[in-house]
């Protein structure tokens, strides 16, 4: 869709155009959203015709002659007129300025141009709003599509992508211009956004932010006429259309604060939590350090009380009346057991305790022990001793109860010979399993 201030090969726009523009399928859908306007607009005069000015490949015509409403389209890219003529519809080489001029005065229903105002320089762009005004019907509609500037990705980029743009138009500027020439009132439709970006409840991205506003946009404007006319369209003029900038910005910023407010609230309970923790510590730091002073206390006081046993045992008077206690002791045992029951206790502890100390003695004196052992055999008194000594001394398990038995092979294997060592491991053996040894 360009004018005679650009020229190339004739087939090279319309192979542009089928690239990177969409197929005819694709455009014709996205061109559905201005049926309403124009439709709204036919009981003005059924007969009258819309004329598009770049039309292209004919997307639009082919539109507008499936609603039965008369149309034709010019364009100087004989590349691009080729389809439309092929397909039937009413299309023509010429000059979009040099055509609008030599309309008549309020014979259009509407004049469109989609993806022509960014082509042409701006004072040609002037023209063609002033000389549309001139020639359509009162209540008639101008109908321009451009690239979205307000989507930065189109107004960084992919705008540069045809070498035939001219320069961005925000919709501000060009819905000025045929405020400036007359035109009663205007309305910017922001289209082909993701539709899922037009749910409020949609989470939005920086990507959408930055790619996502609408990547076209069409301003729609209707000259002046009597209110009858006019309303025909108001239900298309007050509805909203597209996403802006502004709105995705706003929408991000939004899902940015919650998602710092449920941050800073979970960053909150995790600080109170920690601030519970560092309570908690500080009573158990101190619960421990009175736990400890009082564990001190009490081991001073255990060992006051230790200290006060023992000089209590050192004194004159525990001293002096160990007498007093002694007898005591006894009247209760034998209170308590009996004076034959007491009276062996005693005995069996006098003989244990001179077992013992006799023990001592012989483990200390080994000749004293031979001689005593040796003594008990020749007396034939040594079963007798070894009885006592079991009843006494070996029930009871002591220290020195393991020595006798060490001390009897020690006195009997002194100089003794090889056979008779022999024999008495043999009844050593016999005796222990004898008395259960």
């Amino acid at each position: 869709m360009k004018d005679s201030f650009y020229t190339v090969s004739e087939d090279y726009y319309r192979l542009f155009e089928e690239k990177h523009r969409g197929s005819v399928q694709d455009i014709k859908n996205r061109l559905q959203v201005y049926i309403p306007f124009i439709t709204a607009l036919t009981k003005i005069d059924p007969s009258a015709a819309v004329a598009d000015i770049g039309c292209g490949r004919g997307e639009w015509l082919e539109i507008l002659r499936d609603h039965n409403i008369p149309a034709f389209g010019v364009d100087l890219d004989e590349g691009m007129l080729e389809r439309g003529l092929q397909v039937g519809l009413d299309v023509k080489k010429m000059d979009c300025l040099e055509f609008l001029r030599s309309q008549a005065d309020e014979s259009l229903l509407a004049i469109t141009g989609f993806h022509i105002a960014e082509h042409l320089p701006f004072e040609v762009l002037q023209a063609v709003v002033k000389e549309s005004e001139r020639v359509l019907k009162p209540g008639g509609l101008l109908i321009l599509e451009t690239p979205n500037p307000e989507n930065i990705s189109v107004g960084t980029c992919s705008f540069y992508m045809d070498p035939t743009h001219n320069h961005p138009l925000p919709p501000s500027l060009l819905e000025f211009i045929p405020n400036y020439y007359g035109f009663l009132r205007t309305k910017i439709l922001r289209l082909q956004e993701k539709s899922t970006l037009r749910d409020l409840e949609s989470v939005i991205t920086l990507v959408d932010v930055l790619k996502g506003v609408s990547p076209d946009y069409g301003l729609v404007a209707q000259k002046k006429a009597d209110q009858e006319i006019i309303q025909l369209a108001d239900a298309c003029f007050n509805q909203e259309y597209g996403v802006t900038l502004d709105n995705l910005g706003n929408r991000y910023d939004q899902r940015l604060a919650q998602q710092a407010k449920r941050i800073n609230k979970t960053l909150s309970n995790q600080a109170t939590k920690f601030h519970n923790f560092e309570n908690q510590l500080q009573r158990f730091q101190q619960e421990f350090e009175n736990t400890k002073h009082e564990l001190l206390a009490v081991h001073a006081h255990n060992q006051s009380l230790q200290q006060q046993v023992i000089d209590f045992h050192n004194s004159k008077s525990w001293k002096i009346t160990y007498p007093l206690r002694w007898v005591s002791g006894q009247a209760h045992a034998l209170r308590t057991h009996g004076i034959r029951a007491r009276g062996r206790q005693v005995i069996k502890r006098i003989l244990k305790k001179s077992i013992n100390i006799a023990l001592g003695v012989f483990h200390n004196n080994p000749k004293i022990r031979r001689f005593v052992f040796s003594t008990i055999k020749k007396l034939g008194i040594y079963t007798l001793i070894q009885s006592v000594y079991r009843r006494v001394v070996y029930s009871a398990p002591n220290s020195q109860s393991g020595l006798i038995a060490r001390e009897r092979s020690v006195i009997y294997q002194e100089n003794m010979t090889s056979r008779a060592i022999a024999i008495y491991e043999q009844l050593k053996n016999t005796n222990n399993n004898k008395h259960g040894e």
